[in-house]
């Protein structure tokens, strides 16, 4: 009966715990995480704002004291891009004719100076008016005010003019066919102004397109525009660099040859390109970079059967060409391309648009310490370690994407901005494998080409008589 009671009193105690015990609360799920916004981001193309400041005029009258103020006011600002001959009518500074000292300070007047100047001047205000202090003096006027100002694009790249290629002829011949020199020396303007800027790395200023950038701010000048956009006026900047060549050949030419025992021709193509190139500093007019470019467009071999060409398809991939290899120097010299990031052997180059090719194959090297000239303490460069072989899978605009090949030395550790591209490696051809000795051990003779012995197989009669007849 004891040991029942007891068993009732452990029950009634464990009742007591389990009511006492709270249950665990519930977990909630964890929301989703946020997408990350990856939209492109606007063109910094600069803005208009306001710029508050503080300026003091000086006149005859306390109304000619503050429109000079607030011309002052206006060249704090925007320094030199306003014209103070016209400032009084671009800006409405007559406003102030005829007002008094007592109205000057009133919030109407400052509300009629934000109208008239069109939002040029927000928050006008007169601060303190000083009496001259002798007879025949001028009074002097304190404002304050906030100033319409054009903030500039945030461009810290190397502003460059592409200059339009000069040449001492008045046209190319290309294929036969004449085509004006001019024209030429425009592609090739074109295509190399176009091919830098997509380097990302270089700000490209337009001077071929003046008269309708004129036209703008002559807009602008006229008041049929806000007046908050006079703060454009006056931005235009200057180029830290002038890209200058000169086409010293160019052509692709017709070769034409009356067979003797025939009336047909023998007819081929060959041509190509030739082109001097400088960068010059427009501060210091000191020459940065010079080279001397060269380059073959493929050869029609001779033929009877009426070869022709299509002149405008050569033409333009010898500009393409010329393009590509201006700017592979230009930047070679003053941005090489560098790995950026490393996954294994998969890199991120820092460059893309025309500076690499893709499927093309670049040395890669490892840069080391600096090393400095012992006469004049230039800098020499740095040591380079032959690293690998980049083979370039995608190209984009601004990167490209590449992976590593014959890789010589380890890349753990390595920072990826110690890499940096060098000149195209060209696939070696395989090895020809070697011929078996005969029995007697001797090598056989060599054999002659197959292509070459099926050339002369498939050539018409007109060719071989014209190679015995020493015409070839």
């Amino acid at each position: 009966m004891k040991l029942k009671h007891q068993g009732i009193a452990v029950l009634a105690m464990l009742a007591l715990a389990a009511c006492g015990k709270k249950e665990p609360a519930p977990t909630t799920a964890s929301a989703p995480p946020q997408p990350v916004n990856a939209a492109a981001p606007v063109p910094d193309v600069g803005k208009v704002d306001t710029v508050a400041t503080k300026a003091d005029g000086y006149g005859s009258t306390p109304a000619a004291a503050t429109a000079d103020a607030m011309k002052t006011a206006l060249l704090q600002v925007n320094g030199a891009t306003i014209d103070t001959s016209s400032v009084q009518v671009k800006y409405g500074l007559d406003v102030t004719d005829g007002v008094d000292a007592v109205s000057l300070r009133a919030t109407e007047f400052a509300e009629r100076v934000a109208q008239k100047s069109g939002g040029a001047i927000t928050n006008f205000k007169v601060v303190d008016v000083a009496e001259p202090k002798a007879k025949g003096g001028q009074y002097k006027v304190t404002i304050e005010a906030n100033i319409a100002h054009f903030s500039a694009p945030a461009d810290k790249k190397i502003k460059v003019v592409v200059a339009a290629p000069k040449f001492d002829v008045g046209a190319f011949d290309i294929g036969g066919q004449r085509v004006p020199a001019a024209k030429v020396a425009a592609d090739i303007q074109q295509q190399v102004a176009t091919a830098l800027t997509n380097t990302g790395r270089f700000s490209i200023l337009d001077r071929e397109s003046d008269a309708d950038i004129d036209a703008e701010l002559a807009m602008i000048k006229s008041g049929a525009a806000p007046r908050a956009e006079t703060g454009k006026l006056g931005q235009a900047v200057t180029a830290d660099l002038i890209w200058a060549s000169h086409i010293d050949t160019l052509g692709y030419e017709r070769h034409a040859r009356q067979l003797r025992t025939s009336d047909r021709e023998l007819v081929s193509y060959s041509g190509g390109w030739a082109l001097s190139q400088k960068l010059v500093n427009v501060a210091t007019r000191q020459v940065l970079t010079a080279d001397a470019l060269q380059g073959r467009a493929p050869d029609v071999a001779p033929t009877t059967m009426g070869a022709g060409i299509d002149a405008g398809q050569v033409l333009q991939d010898m500009e393409t060409a010329i393009a590509r290899d201006v700017v592979s120097a230009i930047v070679a010299r003053t941005f090489p391309i560098t790995v950026v990031s490393i996954d294994g052997n998969s890199v991120v180059l820092s460059q893309g648009g025309q500076s690499v090719t893709q499927g093309a194959r670049y040395a890669v090297v490892s840069m080391g310490k600096e090393l400095k000239d012992p006469q004049t303490g230039e800098s020499l460069g740095r040591m380079e370690t032959p690293c690998c072989v980049a083979v370039v899978d995608k190209v984009t605009p601004k990167l490209s994407y590449a992976h590593l090949e014959q890789v010589t030395s380890p890349l753990n550790g390595v920072a990826p901005a110690s890499l940096q591209l060098r000149e195209v490696v060209k696939p070696t051809a395989p090895a020809a494998a070697a011929e078996p000795a005969g029995e007697t051990g001797v090598e056989p003779p060599a054999r002659a080409p197959r292509r070459v012995v099926a050339r002369a197989e498939k050539e018409p009669a007109s060719i071989q008589e014209s190679k015995e007849d020493g015409k070839w």
